[in-house]
């Protein structure tokens, strides 16, 4: 008698899925999955098996997140006890839960979270906002010119010292050329005084000298 049963056939990650769960070391092991989205698995989907459900990984991950239990069931909208039934293994975690979790672990906002990036966060436009400049944020053209003026700066500052050297140099020869004109000029003005009191005494020393006779002689030489 022929076997009519039929039988189920087994998805698989198709060989490019495959490729691309064993370059980030995750085990497609979810056969749900795998009839879900025969074939191809998205991004999102192959990330979503990362970690196995367990109050274990669970609780590592909201310990990555540097979460309280108390933030964490805040965060969470549920009660500090259901948390805590969760983290003891009383109580099957939600995957929902559990994926969210994650879900903020791996997301790029989450790198924002430390203390020096408070109050920073990236726009809809996809640009780096700061609470510090405000505006329209620094978009990654100006953040990759800010990292190659980082790299210049080294540079940069030699040569800003070099000139200053330069410049220095520059100014204290002409320091000492201003004091030498100021010099010069006193020496200058001197040698003119010289010349000057020269010629007097030379005009001094070659004058004609008229002598006076006394009064009586002249009147005796008038009525001789």
């Amino acid at each position: 008698m022929k076997n009519t049963t039929k039988k189920t056939k087994k998805h698989q990650p198709s060989d490019k899925t495959s490729w691309a769960y064993w370059m980030q070391a995750i085990e497609p092991s979810s056969q749900a999955i795998n009839e879900a989205f025969p074939g191809y698995h998205p991004q999102w989907v192959q990330l979503s098996q990362c970690f196995t459900v367990s109050p274990e990984n669970f609780k590592h991950m909201r310990t990555m997140l540097r979460m309280t239990p108390k933030q964490c069931a805040a965060y969470m909208r549920v009660s500090l006890r259901t948390l805590d039934r969760w983290e003891n293994g009383d109580t099957q975690i939600p995957f929902i839960a559990f994926e969210l979790l994650r879900l903020v672990l791996e997301s790029m906002r989450f790198k924002f979270t430390h203390a020096d990036w408070d109050g920073w966060f990236v726009s809809e436009t996809g640009n780096l906002m700061s609470p510090d400049v405000g505006g329209e944020g620094f978009s990654p053209g100006q953040l990759n010119v800010l990292s190659f003026q980082r790299g210049e700066a080294p540079e940069l500052r030699i040569e800003n010292a070099r000139l200053q050297a330069l410049l220095d140099e520059a100014q204290a020869e002409n320091t000492k050329l201003r004091q030498m004109y100021v010099a010069q000029g006193v020496v200058d003005e001197l040698a003119a005084m010289q010349d000057t009191i020269i010629g007097l005494m030379s005009r001094i020393a070659t004058a004609r000298i008229i002598p006076f006779s006394p009064a009586t002689e002249q009147l005796k030489e008038k009525t001789a």
